[in-house]
């Protein structure tokens, strides 16, 4: 868990204030130089709500806010399901295709077969 406003900052400890973050994640937000920052976005923002995590100058020069997806369940299933409908709706298409290219049967014993 990560603290969003650190506790010594002023920052709540409640669910409200903290986020998921690996330990190499977590590790990487400190006050000084090289140091990530973290806030809330703002309602304005693509992920309102969701803790966005601020690169220092030398990552991102324009220093842009991130959002790690992989700690959100929602979107982790989303991408899941997105991914398996597309894989199926093209074994679906080839399934059709093979099908429609398959030459007729001569008749002979083929009663009750497509």
């Amino acid at each position: 868990m990560h603290h969003i406003t650190e506790w010594r900052d002023g920052g709540r400890t409640d669910i409200g204030n903290e986020d998921l973050a690996c330990d190499a994640c977590h590790a990487l937000v400190h006050d000084g130089p090289g140091g990530w920052e973290t806030r809330v976005a703002p309602a304005i923002s693509e992920h309102p709500g969701r803790t966005e995590w601020i690169p220092p100058p030398h990552i991102d020069p324009e220093q842009r806010p991130r959002v790690n997806h992989r700690h959100h369940l929602g979107d982790l299933l989303s991408a899941a399901l997105a991914h398996y409908r597309a894989r199926r709706e093209t074994e679906l298409r080839e399934h059709r295709q093979r099908w429609m290219r398959e030459p007729a049967g001569d008749g002979a014993g083929d009663e009750g077969s497509p």
